[in-house]
């Protein structure tokens, strides 16, 4: 190269500066800028502030919760003892003070049914119907001869046919009378539809007026029919005695069921007891030559108290027992029959055959746990429910939070529940 080629343009670079355009194509590595150093700690504060705030969450979604779903549960184990049977007791409709008694119930039912008439005939009937005679007069029963008087508000005089034995009045712990009670059937004195009474009607005993009995003895019936003067649809006597058997057997069945289905809660009914009273069949005019016949039945039953039947078992069965409130285990399992003594006129007790699953359950209170536990220490908890032998035999009590030791202060807090034995 001569003096005139030595412009800037023309000095050559060595190679070992020149850096290719494209690095990777000449298989050199390409350094990067070495990148800060980053100081150390960072990380593990960020990772203590995250768990810090964890921590602080969870205790206040706890003590939130506490708070919210804070209680205790009892769970109480019931004393029981199993009874063998069979059993036999007696019960009373009017019972002395620790003895077993039953009570009765009734109802009244109606059925009609067409027949071909044979034309028609002069009839001259008194009506007639079931009433209940009370007793609220007397722990002592009262004897009613035949033929007593019975008076409407109106007026009209109605009679028993036979004598009959009201049952005296129950005593209760206040002092007050629960009246005897006894259903029979009265007559009109006289003949005609203005005897007929619908709907309820309360009748008085003229033969008692002046005496203090007068106020305490009464009757109360819901229907008196049957009462008519003139002519009426004739029914030839086969057809007659063929619906009266057809109309009385369906009442019977409409007896058991409407009977059944009105016993009251806590009762059980006595087998054997129902008692079916059936009026004279009325007839009047139907369509077409026929005649229309209603008949009307009144039915009885008696009922027992299932923890008086379950104490009086366990006065005969379980030695020691002193009274405590009791009952059957399952009450559905236990079988009743029922025969009537009937030894005198006028006797109304029942002898009572019970069998089945007559096992005993001693009863406690569950509200008055709660009232003894509200606010005490859960170290005290044995001897509150020690206080309650012998119907509670042992008991098991959770509270909430687990480290509260104190049940809480509202009784609707504490839930009682009975444990499964």
């Amino acid at each position: 190269m001569g003096p005139k080629d030595r412009s800037i343009r023309n000095i050559p670079i060595p190679k070992a500066h020149r850096r290719p355009l494209n690095a990777e194509e000449e298989g050199e590595e390409v350094l990067m800028p070495a990148q800060p150093r980053r100081r150390r700690g960072g990380g593990r504060k960020v990772f203590w502030i995250i768990a810090s705030l964890v921590v602080v969450f969870c205790v206040g979604a706890g003590l939130l919760l506490s708070t919210l779903f804070a209680g205790a549960s009892v769970t109480v184990f019931e004393k029981r003892a199993p009874v063998q049977g069979p059993v036999t007791l007696t019960a009373s409709l009017n019972p002395v003070t620790g003895s077993l008694g039953y009570g009765l119930m009734s109802g009244t039912r109606s059925a009609t049914t067409t027949v071909p008439a044979t034309g028609t005939k002069n009839v001259s009937r008194a009506a007639s119907g079931p009433i209940t005679i009370y007793n609220a007069y007397s722990t002592e029963s009262q004897r009613l001869i035949a033929r007593t008087r019975f008076e409407s508000p109106d007026g009209k005089i109605y009679r028993i046919q036979d004598s009959v034995e009201v049952p005296g009045a129950t005593k209760k712990a206040d002092g007050s009378l629960t009246p005897g009670s006894l259903i029979a059937t009265v007559y009109a004195d006289a003949p005609g539809a203005s005897y007929n009474k619908s709907g309820e009607t309360r009748y008085t005993l003229p033969a008692l007026k002046g005496d203090p009995r007068y106020e305490g003895m009464y009757a109360i019936g819901q229907s008196v029919s049957g009462g008519f003067e003139g002519p009426e649809p004739a029914v030839a006597p086969a057809d007659l005695s063929k619906a009266e058997t057809a109309l009385q057997q369906g009442l019977a069945q409409a007896a058991q069921s409407a009977l059944a289905a009105q016993i009251p809660v806590g009762y059980l009914a006595v087998p054997g007891t129902l008692e079916v009273a059936y009026n004279d069949i009325l007839q009047t005019a139907g369509e077409n030559n026929t005649a229309v016949l209603t008949q009307t039945a009144t039915m009885q039953a008696a009922i027992v108290k299932v923890d008086d039947l379950a104490n009086a078992v366990a006065k005969q069965a379980i030695s020691g027992y002193g009274g405590e409130a009791i009952t059957f285990v399952d009450p559905v399992q236990v079988v009743i029959a029922a025969t009537s003594t009937n030894a005198t006129e006028g006797d109304t007790s029942l002898t009572l055959n019970l069998s089945g699953n007559l096992g005993l359950m001693w009863r406690y209170d569950p509200a008055a746990v709660k009232s003894a536990l509200v606010g005490k220490a859960k170290a005290e908890f044995e001897s509150i429910i020690k206080s309650f032998a012998p119907a509670i035999n042992r008991a098991e009590a959770k509270i909430r939070p687990f480290w509260d030791n104190t049940f809480p202060d509202n009784p609707e807090d504490i839930e009682v529940i009975t444990g499964v034995q």
